[in-house]
């Protein structure tokens, strides 16, 4: 999906935030969007159709109404009440035009504009509102990889984002029909790998330990990658299926991902993945084998160590 940040910008720069007004924005969509000032730098963005949307939720960043014209049209609009959220209410904004811009029709339009509404409500609740570090950036983007994998190597897409479960809090990182995935991001030097917690890796089922080789790099490297290019990747895959853009949106959200264009200015490298099958004699902390005054432990594993279990 595009970005419309810098369209969006563009036009409320050139509406008078005092007196008020609406300039429509000039789009290839099924619906008639608009940008206007509901108030004094009160920023508002408003979607035009022939379809009534209901009831809208607010929330204590946005104030969302439908309502009927003279005209008879009705005016979905979306107003910014805390200017300390203008950075992320544009890129929802944007992200909601472009969710909607490749529906079958006006109503279809309508009904994906509230269904990712809905998810920015969520995401406003529960967001990080700082842009995620470098070695956070890696972690999640080869989480995403593999993912991307989970997909392309047949698996249904709702059921393939459904099991990434990291975000939810889960222990380890997916959950498939084959058994359990924990995902670690490393450079292509590193000698070993780190296990935050002993539940990690102790699982009753048989899993598997997957690590990418992954450091930042510069724009002109070879095959190099975005964490921005990447999600884009997924939101293509999982538009059409019903729920998957949702359902990854909101794991995105849950991870401290907001789609902004900063992520597509650090590029890294993904060199190599090993996969290691985590069996009952793989090597491994077992809270079993702690003592119960042990709440938590982490540890590395040598990854030459690791060969015999090697996939």
């Amino acid at each position: 999906m595009g970005s419309y940040d810098a369209e969006l910008r563009g036009s409320w720069d050139r509406i008078d935030c005092h007196d008020g007004g609406a300039l429509q924005i000039p789009l290839p969509h099924p619906l008639e969007w608009h940008v206007r000032y509901a108030g004094e730098n009160q920023k508002s963005l408003v979607a035009v159709s022939d379809i009534a949307a209901g009831e809208l939720p607010s929330s204590r960043a946005i104030e969302a109404a439908c309502r009927q014209r003279r005209d008879g049209r009705y005016a979905l609009s979306f107003t910014l009440l805390n200017r300390a959220e203008e950075d992320v209410f544009i890129t929802m904004a944007g992200d909601m035009i472009a969710f909607s811009s490749d529906a079958a029709s006006p109503a279809d339009a309508v009904q994906r504009v509230l269904r990712r509404y809905a998810a920015w409500v969520r995401l406003f609740e529960r967001r990080q509102s700082e842009l995620l570090g470098i070695h956070a950036q890696k972690g999640l983007l080869g989480e995403l990889l593999f993912l991307k994998e989970v997909i392309e190597g047949g698996h249904p897409m709702l059921e393939a984002v459904a099991g990434w479960a990291g975000p939810d809090g889960a222990d380890q990182d997916f959950f498939c029909d084959d058994g359990w995935h924990e995902v670690k991001a490393v450079g292509a030097a590193a000698p070993g790998v780190s296990i935050s917690s002993v539940e990690q890796l102790d699982h009753p089922m048989a899993g598997e330990l997957v690590v990418f080789r992954i450091d930042a790099c510069v724009p002109q490297h070879n095959d190099a990658v975005t964490l921005y290019q990447t999600v884009s990747a997924l939101e293509k895959m999982a538009v059409s299926t019903p729920g998957a853009a949702e359902t990854l949106f909101l794991k995105l959200a849950a991870a401290g991902y907001v789609h902004r264009e900063e992520y597509d200015q650090q590029h890294f490298f993904v060199s190599a993945q090993q996969r290691y099958a985590v069996t009952e004699n793989f090597p491994r902390m077992r809270r079993a084998g702690l003592p119960r005054e042990v709440v938590n432990i982490s540890y590395q594993l040598d990854l030459p160590s690791l060969a015999p279990w090697e996939k």
